[in-house]
């Protein structure tokens, strides 16, 4: 890394996998009506003075809390380094769908990604724990066990095992339920739905323990499973239900905030000790404070999309909590015993 990486990502494997995951348009050149080559919506200009040019991709909509917060952290990194380590973002799916980014990072043809803790379950199982039914009481406890020493703990499982590294967790949100086809007033309205659930255990569990039948689907096809009528519903939180537009499909949205997501910002582990010692710490410090960002935006963003949905004209309802706690309760302990986590539960729902 002591020698100029410039332009980095425009290389072998990543520029392959960019054509293949979005066609040439998706990799970051568009034209404008004069035919001048600018940049692609989503996407930091790269600079020709960067000595170390890494690529972040994500898959959320182009000007949600998430995709502005990792706008402020390239900035912040690139104004840390004086212009000679720079980030460039290929954001909305550009490279893929959540599975399609965190096997870039592990292939390294993806130097750094944002996973949902859901996803990356997929490759430390333990990571299932943090998306359990009614583990946090707030957002408060949410941050301080995300930051604390559970946190930590999954963190360094997964260099370990994967060699992937957690740079930090951020603020997604306590999920609640879009509905198509009628209210949800209670648990028990819920039987017999089919719910869009992304492709993990724990989403999947919870539906089946709510009497809904489970669809696994990608993020990037709920909108038109929810028009074309293969779901009835989806479960998120509120801000991506109105960045990603579900409200102009959906009709109903009940305040379960059953599960908090974390969105988790990665890094490939051989990229980040690549870098120098003053390198991994501007990346570090520009994480930090994006991460502050974003987890305050975010809480006022979220809210005030539930507000904007209401004056569209969804119907919102808050049923009563106890009912979807007592159907989930078990999920607890069989989880913490199907992946040896019985410590770590403790400590998650103290």
């Amino acid at each position: 890394m002591k020698k100029k990486l410039k332009n980095k990502i425009i290389t072998g494997g990543l520029l392959i996998f960019c054509i293949l995951a979005s066609g040439l348009a998706g990799c970051g050149v568009e034209r404008s009506e004069e035919g001048e080559e600018t940049a692609a919506v989503g996407e930091t200009e790269t600079s020709s003075d960067a000595e170390v040019s890494l690529s972040f991709a994500h898959n959320v909509a182009v000007g949600g809390a998430e995709d502005q917060a990792i706008a402020r952290f390239a900035d912040r990194v690139k104004e840390l380094s004086d212009g000679k380590m720079e980030i460039v973002v290929y954001g909305s799916g550009q490279l893929g769908n959540e599975r399609d980014l965190i096997e870039g990072v592990q292939l390294g043809t993806i130097d750094m990604a944002m996973n949902t803790s859901a996803y990356l379950s997929n490759l430390v199982p333990q990571f299932g724990m943090l998306d359990l039914p009614f583990l946090y009481e707030d957002y408060e406890d949410a941050r301080a066990k995300l930051e604390g020493e559970p946190g930590e703990e999954l963190k360094e499982k997964m260099v370990e095992e994967q060699g992937i590294r957690v740079l930090d967790y951020w603020n997604s949100g306590f999920r609640v339920m879009m509905t198509k086809s009628a209210p949800i007033h209670s648990a028990s309205d819920l039987k017999g739905r089919n719910m869009r659930a992304p492709e993990v255990d724990v989403y999947v569990d919870m539906f089946k323990a709510l009497g809904a039948n489970a669809t696994p689907i990608p993020f990037g096809e709920v909108y038109t499973s929810i028009q074309t009528g293969v779901v009835d519903g989806v479960e998120v939180c509120a801000e991506e239900m109105y960045t990603m537009k579900f409200y102009e499909v959906g009709k109903y949205i009940a305040v379960t905030n059953h599960i908090f997501s974390s969105q988790i910002p990665v890094i490939n582990e051989d990229v980040y000790q690549g870098l120098t010692e003053e390198q991994r710490e501007i990346l570090d410090q520009a994480m930090s404070e994006a991460t502050d960002w974003e987890w305050e935006y975010f809480m006022e963003a979220d809210a005030e999309a539930l507000k904007e949905m209401e004056a569209e004209g969804i119907e919102i309802t808050y049923p009563e909590r106890q009912e979807f706690m007592d159907a989930c309760a078990s999920m607890k302990e069989e989880y913490a015993e199907k992946y040896d986590a019985k410590d770590l539960l403790e400590k998650l729902d103290a």
